[in-house]
């Protein structure tokens, strides 16, 4: 999987290059917000939200018209996610089936996933603003996390704190990209993008389900830029 993506990769710079009268190309940076979903039920305590996140790279574009362009992108994105649980009953049953209470704690699990992104997209101007769409791929780098937790066990005080250095995640996630922006000058221009994994990015041995979100604004720089014929 890796060599086949690395061939597609060079094959579009190779096509690129070879026509470079109609190339701009350039470098970009974005920061933003992550989400990890999950499919674990929602109750009342726990909750997945978005944490900061970011990305990093160099993109270049073909013009194929006088507003359209095809890209691509080669990214180091940093991938983040947060789950929580707020007031959470920690329990067990005596010899009645009766329900004990032994405490409430609430807990914070930080996930950070590093990945390579390779976005190939479609881009049209309206002026000084451009739509783009497309598929991103993913491939995994490495992850870790860190947990928290805090409240009364057995009527005293329960603190709590890890971390794990060496997660596995799927090696590849794919999904939809979107975004628009915005031309300050010939040199730089705004960006905002959303990227919507479809990949459970979990091990097959885990019952559960995780997905990416991801959305930034940020701004790329033009080291040239073509006019239209």
């Amino acid at each position: 999987m890796y060599s086949q993506l690395l061939v597609i990769f060079a094959l579009f710079f190779t096509y690129f290059n070879a026509t470079a009268q109609n190339l701009d190309f350039g470098i970009t940076a974005s920061l933003g917000f992550s989400q990890v979903t999950s499919n674990l039920p929602f109750s009342g305590d726990y909750f997945t939200t978005f944490a900061p996140s970011g990305k990093l790279g160099m993109f270049t574009e073909q013009r194929i018209g006088k507003n359209s362009f095809l890209g691509v992108e080669a990214l180091w994105v940093q991938m983040e996610g947060k789950e929580l649980t707020k007031d959470k009953e920690l329990f067990t049953f005596n010899e009645n089936l009766e329900k004990i209470v032994l405490g409430v704690i609430s807990d914070k699990s930080r996930l950070h996933a590093s990945y390579i992104g390779l976005p190939f997209y479609y881009r049209h101007e309206f002026g000084k603003f451009g739509l783009k769409g497309g598929m991103q791929t993913l491939i995994f780098l490495f992850a870790s996390s860190n947990y928290k937790a805090s409240g009364e066990v057995n009527d005293k005080p329960y603190e709590a704190e890890s971390k794990t250095s060496d997660i596995e995640l799927d090696k590849i996630d794919v999904g939809p990209k979107i975004g628009i922006d915005y031309k300050l000058n010939n040199s730089f221009r705004l960006r905002a993008d959303y990227y919507h994994g479809l990949i459970d990015i979990t091990p097959n041995e885990f019952p559960w389900q995780k997905k990416n979100r991801q959305l930034s604004i940020g701004v790329n720089y033009f080291f040239g830029v073509t006019k239209a014929n």
